[in-house]
């Protein structure tokens, strides 16, 4: 179940650089690289949470993933709940042991490079459309 909802958010921070496509809504074009920089900002804030407790503690200080989503969703909720597949389980323990860090560097990366996927897009329907009136 973990790696569906990880999947979801992926897929979601990618093609909501599909706002640029909008033509006459100037002020949501604003929300890919918006929401990219408050990615970014959050893996500046664990990292620093993490370093900090090596600082002061001696021992990294950074939350987990299965700490993250446990304190979202609550114990036993069906956010966390185990497949039949023995390799999945073991997996999703791998990859609930590892620091949210991870998590959100690549929804950063994702969401960063679809807001210059469909900028690039965008940019050239706008140009298409330009030369269309032009020559048309």
């Amino acid at each position: 179940m973990v790696f569906l909802q990880v999947f979801g958010l992926l897929l979601l921070a990618w093609s909501l650089g599909a706002l640029q496509l909008l033509p006459r809504t100037r002020a949501v074009h604003n929300i890919p690289l918006a929401l990219a920089v408050l990615w970014a900002l959050g893996v500046v804030a664990c990292l620093g949470l993490g370093a900090s407790g090596l600082a002061r503690f001696g021992d990294w200080q950074s939350l987990s993933t299965g700490q993250t989503l446990h304190r979202l969703f609550g114990e036993g909720s069906l956010a966390m709940r185990r497949s039949e597949w023995t390799a999945l389980n073991r997996a999703a323990g791998v990859y609930l042991n590892l620091d949210v860090v991870w998590t959100l560097l690549a929804l950063c990366v994702a969401q960063f490079h679809s807001a210059m996927v469909w900028a690039g897009v965008a940019e050239r329907r706008r140009h298409a459309r330009a030369l269309q009136r032009r020559g048309g």
